[in-house]
């Protein structure tokens, strides 16, 4: 469905995570897929909305999981803060499909630049927190690379 990109992965935002840098590149790959889609306006942009909402909600669910998975590991001394970002998106993400759903105002288009602009400012801020807390503990050799396998 993608026709141009309106985020684009940089290796700036990796975490030094092969995995999670991957599940971030999924994620920007469905934001550009979902905004593609919306800005085609109307039903089709509703349409669209709906089928890919609900695969992005269920991939956004188990990266999450992940995230916290290892920060937890890791005893990432932010996790709290962080996991409460996840929950904040995810229940906004819920609304923002419980207002579709029940016809109340509701702007695909504008949802799309919302998780665009949630996703950017969330890899390149709040993950890369935690990436260089991973790569820290790294290049003291206090980083035991199965912890990272979820």
């Amino acid at each position: 469905m993608q026709t141009e990109s309106v985020v684009e992965w940089d290796d700036s935002y990796s975490v030094g995570v092969e995995l999670i840098d991957n599940q971030h590149r999924e994620l920007i790959k469905m934001t550009n897929d979902l905004f593609a889609g919306c800005q085609k306006g109307g039903t089709t942009a509703e349409m669209y909305f709906m089928k890919t909402i609900q695969g992005a909600v269920k991939y956004v669910k188990t990266h999450f999981s992940t995230e916290e998975i290892i920060m937890e590991r890791l005893k990432y001394p932010d996790f709290l803060v962080h996991k409460k970002e996840h929950e904040n998106f995810v229940a906004k993400v819920l609304k923002e499909v419980k207002d579709f759903e029940g016809a109340k105002n509701f702007v695909p288009l504008d949802f799309a630049r919302y998780l665009q602009d949630w996703v950017l400012t969330h890899i390149a801020l709040s993950d890369k927190k935690y990436g260089v807390f991973f790569n820290e503990l790294k290049s003291k050799g206090a980083l035991d690379e199965s912890m990272l396998v979820v």
